[in-house]
C-alpha cells in the first residue's frame, strides 16, 4: 500500500512538472492588474458587473465557481484569445494585446490569484503552457 502512496505522489510530481506553471504561480504583476481594473471598469463592468459580485443578471468572471470551473485546466492563451477575439460584445476585437494582458491579469487577481514580479505576456503565443488552474 505504501509503494502505491509513494508512486502516486511521485506521478502527482511529475504531472505537475509537465504541465508547466498555472496562475497561481504569479505570473502577471500588480501594476498590470491595476491597470486591468481600470480597462475593465471603463468596459467591461456595464455587461459583467463587479467582478467579486454575484449578480444573476449578467455574465460573471468569478462568484458562483462557474467561471473558475469552466477555465480550471485550461491555458491561458485560450483566455486571452476569447478576451480578445470577442470582447467587448460591441465591439470585438478591439483591445490590444496589452490591453487584453491587463484584463486577464486583473481576472486573474480577482480570483485571489497572488501577482508575481513577471509581467503576463501579451503574446498568446506564450500563453499555451500557462494553465488557469490546475
Amino acid at each position: 500500500m505504501r509503494r502505491l502512496r509513494v508512486a502516486a505522489a511521485a506521478l502527482a510530481c511529475a504531472t505537475a512538472a509537465v504541465a508547466g506553471p498555472a496562475a497561481q504561480d504569479g505570473v502577471y504583476t500588480e501594476e498590470q492588474a491595476a491597470r486591468g481594473q481600470a480597462l475593465y471598469d471603463e468596459q467591461c463592468a456595464s455587461c459583467h458587473g463587479p467582478i467579486r459580485a454575484i449578480v444573476p443578471e449578467v455574465a460573471a468572471l468569478l462568484g458562483d465557481h462557474t467561471f473558475r470551473n469552466t477555465w480550471r485546466g485550461r491555458p491561458l492563451g485560450e483566455l486571452f484569445a476569447f478576451i480578445r477575439e470577442t470582447m467587448p460584445q460591441d465591439a470585438p476585437e478591439t483591445l490590444t494585446p496589452a490591453q487584453t494582458a491587463d484584463l486577464v491579469a486583473y481576472i486573474l487577481s480577482g480570483n485571489r490569484l497572488a501577482a508575481g514580479e513577471t509581467p503576463l505576456a501579451d503574446d498568446p503565443e506564450r500563453l499555451p503552457h500557462i494553465l488557469f488552474e490546475r
